[in-house]
């Protein structure tokens, strides 16, 4: 792997991945958590600005010039960062360096383009809400978190964008938005003389900012001291749902590759304890996903379920909570110990193969964990853990710890559709 900082204080890294095909991200260390107080969203509004002109590139030319190229482009907004990705053949690779060096140094902060940035940031906004359960996940965050800005979600709230004026859009660009606190990432075929060289000539002509980088405040998230019941209203769902939402710590913890060795023998494959147990074994539910959020500062382990037609969503919750709970004490036996590491470890090798998630992995690695080599360590901890470290960890971390659980029956009263009352 080539990995350099330039003068301007950019750090860039390439990694060779199979495939005619390179991916070229730029990830900048801001996100949705470090939206200002009463703005949230402003992140948001600010990458739609980066990605849409800048000097020599009209709005909407670096879509055309990607689509025509046969490539693909998009951009990421996470709570704790925003990149940018394109991915084209790989004789078009000096192009894209050029087109994303252009974007990072001469964005147009302008009028016009913070009226169309604004309408995308609220398209983007009511089109998840638009789902029959799209109110439900922004539910989970906002309840899960106590009083962390993780609560508000990545998206923002248009409303607070509404009187927002250019000079603080361009304030906060200069403050977040620097070639010194992003990463640019490559992968894919290349020559790594030639790639260094176009790097040092696209990249390391911007001029780094005359300020010192703005270090965004760390919030530390409280505790849960009890467990919390939230019904929900979602009248237009075809099923009732249920989800109940866990603390775990935060991304770069001791304890991570234990997390997730405990996610991978519930959730993972077809025969993971959860869909083993409540879908096929009990039939009280429909469908379920379990995910381990685990981002800078702080984390949430989350079950999500639909219930099965005649069910409600009480009973789900409660068979959701016995089986994520019974990790701690039911015996793992070798063979599902085993296959849960297996699983990990496909899926961590399937990024190898691929320029475009292996540039994705490498850039959250970096932003949210802080190590570009974090999933290579975690892979190597798997191979070395026991169940009970696993069990260990669940009767500490879950069978001991306040629960938040989220019941979403159909067409249930509640004083809001959107938000939840806890009961």
């Amino acid at each position: 792997m080539l990995a350099n900082m330039l003068g301007n204080g950019l750090l860039w890294v390439a990694r060779p991945a199979p495939g005619p095909h390179v991916a070229v991200r730029v990830v900048y260390r801001v996100g949705a958590k470090d939206d200002p107080t009463g703005r949230s969203g402003l992140t948001h509004l600010t990458l739609r600005l980066v990605a849409a002109a800048s000097r020599y590139l009209e709005a909407g030319q670096f879509h055309r010039l990607v689509a025509q190229a046969g490539g693909t482009t998009s951009l990421e907004l996470d709570e704790d960062f925003a990149a940018l990705q394109t991915v084209v053949p790989a004789h078009q690779l000096e192009r894209i360096l050029w087109a994303e060096a252009e974007r990072m140094s001469n964005p147009r902060l302008e009028p016009d383009n913070l009226d169309r940035a604004r309408a995308q940031v609220q398209q983007a906004v009511r089109q998840p809400l638009m789902r029959p359960y799209g109110r439900l996940e922004p539910a989970m965050a906002r309840n899960a978190y106590l009083s962390h800005p993780y609560q508000r979600g990545a998206l923002g709230d248009p409303d607070q964008l509404k009187d927002l004026d250019l000079e603080a859009v361009r304030a906060f660009h200069a403050a977040g938005f620097r070639c010194d606190r992003a990463l640019l990432v490559i992968t894919g075929p290349y020559d790594e003389a030639t790639l260094a060289r176009w790097v040092q000539h696209h990249f390391g002509s911007i001029r780094p900012p005359l300020a010192a980088p703005v270090e965004f405040r760390e919030v530390k998230e409280p505790r849960r001291s009890q467990s919390q019941t939230v019904k929900l209203s979602l009248p237009q769902a075809p099923l009732p749902a249920a989800a109940l939402v866990w603390q775990v710590p935060r991304a770069d913890d001791a304890s991570t590759p234990i997390w997730q060795l405990a996610h991978a023998l519930l959730a993972r494959g077809r025969s993971g304890r959860l869909t083993d147990t409540l879908v096929d074994e009990l039939a009280v539910a429909h469908r379920l996903h379990l995910w381990l959020s685990q981002r800078q500062q702080a984390g949430l382990l989350m079950a999500q379920g639909l219930a099965a037609h005649g069910q409600t969503a009480a009973p789900l919750a409660q068979a959701l909570q016995n089986e994520v709970v019974r990790l701690a004490d039911e015996p793992v036996s070798d063979e599902e110990l085993d296959k849960a590491k297996a699983l990990l470890k496909r899926d961590w090798q399937a990024l190898e193969w691929s320029a475009d998630p292996l540039a994705r992995s490498l850039g959250t690695a970096w932003a949210v964990r802080g190590d570009l080599q974090a999933a290579a360590k975690d892979a190597a901890a798997w191979t070395r853990l026991e169940a009970r470290d696993v069990q260990q960890l669940w009767r500490s971390q879950i069978v001991r710890a306040p629960v938040l659980t989220l019941l979403a029956d159909v067409g249930a009263a509640a004083a809001s559709g959107a938000s939840g009352v806890v009961v």
